[in-house]
């Protein structure tokens, strides 16, 4: 049994969106009429500043910024309902920036907001599977990560 038509959608392609690359845990849909918010935390601000222009040519309102604190910051400030987080901003292996993120997100929550957090992770042995999960991301893609994938994400999740 699919769990939502998006990802039934996904599983149609001629690439399987669940791989030792990519994977979605959490695939979460939010309907939304107003702005689509998409924060990148990417350590490398010219890979996440071009992550951002695609995606805001795509019609998504889409910031990059490139460290923990500013993150928290713009997090709480401008709410955003997807975060794609570069697992290499912060100390090997602590993942303490989804920790935060998450309470962020999860503070003053309204009724029916919906966030998805998603790890643009490293390779297997830095940043395991398990790890990724426990420290409250709903999914990964290992880096570097093509935009089409994270621009297929965002389509799902923000399903009419």
């Amino acid at each position: 049994m699919r769990s939502s038509p998006c990802r039934a959608d996904m599983e149609d392609r001629s690439y399987d969106i669940c791989t030792d690359r990519c994977e979605i845990w959490n695939p979460l849909t939010m309907a939304l009429a107003g702005p689509r918010r998409v924060l990148i935390v990417h350590s490398e601000s010219n890979v996440g500043d071009s992550f951002a222009l695609l995606l805001a040519m795509r019609g998504f309102e889409a910031v990059q910024i490139g460290d923990a604190p500013s993150a928290a910051q713009l997090t709480r400030r401008w709410r955003p309902q997807v975060l794609f987080v570069d697992t290499l901003i912060g100390e090997p292996h602590d993942h303490a920036l989804a920790r935060m993120l998450r309470e962020v997100l999860m503070a003053d929550k309204a009724e029916g907001d919906v966030e998805l957090l998603i790890a643009l992770a490293a390779d297997a042995d830095r940043d395991p599977r398990d790890a990724l999960h426990a420290a409250g991301y709903d999914g990964f893609c290992r880096t570097p990560c093509p935009v089409w994938w994270m621009f297929d994400v965002l389509k799902c999740f923000y399903a009419h």
